[in-house]
């Protein structure tokens, strides 16, 4: 025998919830039903064959009378129905209403009465179109009524195709066969009944870093709730109120104010209360019928430090996008990624809901159809946790992003950015102050000299330059004259430098000299390289809000701030400034393709489950000769002792 606290447990247990359809198992053996039922009839309607019936005479023999057989006329019966149907599928409700009779024009005085039914059938099954056929044969009963066995299939996203079969009335009003229309012919239970989709999630599947450390997943909770129509006086119902309140902390007015205005036989969810709680109160509340519990899942995150930027957040549906999150098939009131991985994988972590379509009718529901859940997959990243936690100590105390990429396969091994922020408390100081912003995919700055490397391969590209191509650096330049002198970095120049060294070197008159005769030869030229190079669109990467930034020319400057290209434009362009606007993911993107052999991979965050097609890679502008040539130049940076701006950092 159970003891009192297994007792109490069983009441405050999942297998305790209140189902919409009554106790759950009951609803599913109502489905199972109502299946092989369907099933009967699909299979017995194989075999109808269009036939008269033997109307019984006056002395009770079931013989067919001349009267009856020219009164049941199966194959005009027919006609009718195939017209009725074929105006259906064709979306002209103005013929399908001339075909019905009195009684049926009674039911949808007008084709857009007519209209609307199949309107609200189609909107509340969620079905972008429904298709009817006859199936089976006509049959006759001894009233001259013909019944002709109607399915619709309905083509639906969330719950594919299915069929709906029903059945369409038709009768002789003395001058042609006509359809003796009602709700009915719809979907069965519709006259007077409601289509409904009732959806239940399994719990969010969760995230994971490359190397086994758990980021964050679900969370077991339990859903306190009312139902209002099952609470007695209003001393019991105080005495509710007070032993709720001290489960969940709320004001006994707080809880009153959720469940008051709510229809009396709702569960109306009043609290989220942690396991080992509901257990220290489940003695006082099991007390009362109208309090019950069901299982839930909160989101947890069990290294809330780590990586809050990339994780991101779970929440409501937005209200401005509610709409869009309902046509992929949420009721609009689910927890959903609402930023980073969170909201980049929501459809690989939240999986699918079991859905369950029915007509909930005057008396009874009846199941359309029943598709299962399936249960999301957790994440694992491709983000190594070391490494993430290194990135992030190295940004302690600044602003700005550290991007790792792996040059072989496109995937990110550390994505940090600074200020950073607990996503457990975020505070209004968070959001005044910029921490939320994720500067590695968020973030949009010039690229300085590091946009040096495609001015290169545009001047090489096009032939206005070779690597030995040489220059002469004094330490300015004055390629549009006096009044617009510019200077290298280094005082007094770098003296005769080649294209090569120049990069190297990161020599700023090279650069300008070359954005000049880019410039010469096309104001678009260089905003062309720029977006083969992957600028000015988004990389691709499962993160949503990434900025793809600006990779200008005369056509978007003009479009985006009305002015004119000026040759001066490019030149500035050429080193990296201007209108010219990246992310940090963009350059680490691009120079991860000069060191993979010119391939420009789409970044990725997930390690698996790996998407069934993954994207192909763009190829750089570059002749292998000249990509060998920009790779020396890259390599001399750091071991050029001469002329190499960051050997510096790499001595011993």
């Amino acid at each position: 025998m159970a003891s009192r606290e297994e007792h109490l447990l069983l009441k405050f247990a999942p297998n305790a919830e209140v189902h919409p359809f009554g106790r759950y198992n009951r609803c599913v053996n109502i489905r199972r039903i109502a299946l092989v039922h369907a099933a009967m009839l699909l299979a017995a309607c194989s075999s109808l064959r269009a036939t008269s019936i033997p109307v019984p005479d006056s002395a009770g023999d079931a013989r067919p009378t001349q009267a009856a057989a020219a009164r049941v006329d199966i194959g005009a019966a027919a006609t009718a129905a195939e017209s009725f149907v074929n105006a259906l599928n064709a979306g002209d409700y103005g013929r399908a209403h001339e075909l019905l009779d009195a009684a049926g024009r009674s039911e949808a005085p007008t084709p857009a009465d007519l209209q609307a039914a199949y309107d609200e059938a189609r909107t509340d099954g969620r079905s972008e179109t429904m298709t009817a056929r006859l199936v089976g044969g006509l049959v006759a009963d001894a009233n001259g009524l013909v019944t002709a066995q109607l399915a619709t299939d309905w083509q639906s996203r969330l719950l594919d195709t299915f069929p709906v079969t029903t059945n369409l009335t038709l009768v002789d009003d003395g001058a042609e066969w006509r359809v003796r229309w009602t709700r009915d012919a719809v979907a069965p239970g519709f006259d007077g009944g409601k289509i409904r989709l009732q959806q239940s999630w399994l719990p969010r599947a969760g995230i994971m870093t490359a190397d086994g450390v758990e980021i964050a997943g679900p969370s077991e909770r339990r859903q306190v709730g009312v139902q209002r129509s099952r609470i007695g006086d209003a001393a019991e119902e105080q005495r509710m109120l007070t032993a709720l309140a001290k489960a969940t902390g709320l004001s006994e007015d707080e809880i009153r104010g959720k469940y008051a205005d709510a229809p009396a036989d709702w569960f109306v969810p009043i609290a989220l209360v942690p396991v080992e709680t509901l257990g220290e109160y489940a003695a006082q509340l099991e007390a009362f019928p109208a309090v019950t519990a069901r299982a839930a899942f909160v989101r947890e995150r069990y290294q809330p430090e780590f990586a809050p930027h990339l994780i991101g957040s779970v929440g409501p549906i937005p209200a401005e996008v509610v709409d869009d999150y309902r046509a992929r098939g949420y009721s609009g009131d689910e927890i959903v990624g609402r930023s980073g991985l969170e909201a980049g994988a929501e459809a690989i972590l939240s999986g699918q809901p079991e859905r369950v379509l029915y007509v909930a009718g005057r008396d009874r529901q009846r199941l359309l159809v029943e598709r299962p859940a399936v249960r999301g997959e957790s994440v694992e990243l491709t983000i190594r946790s070391t490494l993430q936690m290194s990135a992030q100590q190295l940004l302690e105390g600044r602003r700005g992003a550290i991007v790792v990429m792996d040059v072989r396969d496109g995937a990110v091994r550390a994505m940090a950015s600074a200020p950073t922020f607990d996503p457990t408390n975020v505070r209004q100081a968070d959001v005044d102050g910029g921490a939320l912003l994720n500067r590695a995919v968020q973030g949009l700055y010039p690229p300085g000299s590091t946009f040096k490397i495609v001015t290169m391969a545009a001047a090489l590209g096009e032939g206005l330059a070779q690597p030995d191509t040489a220059f002469q650096d004094n330490g300015t330049w004055s390629g549009y004259g006096a009044d617009f002198v510019k200077t290298c970095w280094r005082e007094g120049g770098h003296g005769r430098i080649t294209l090569q060294n120049g990069l190297t070197a990161s020599c700023n008159i090279v650069f300008y000299e070359v954005g000049k005769w880019l410039e010469e030869k096309s104001s678009h030229l260089l905003g062309d390289y720029a977006r083969r190079f992957g600028f000015g669109a988004p990389t691709g990467i499962e993160l949503t809000g990434e900025q793809g930034g600006n990779a200008p020319d005369p056509d978007y400057v003009q479009q985006a701030y009305g002015t004119t290209w000026r040759p001066g434009d490019t030149v500035n362009m050429a080193v990296g400034q201007g209108y010219l606007l990246v992310t940090p993911l963009q350059i680490a993107r691009m120079t991860a393709a000069i060191a993979d052999g010119g391939l420009l991979r789409t970044p990725r965050l997930i390690g698996a489950p790996l998407p069934q097609t993954a994207p192909e890679p763009q190829t750089a502008p570059l002749s292998a000769e000249h990509l060998a040539a920009i790779q020396e130049a890259m390599l001399g940076v750091t071991t050029n002792a001469r002329i190499g701006t960051t050997t510096y950092r790499f001595a011993n």
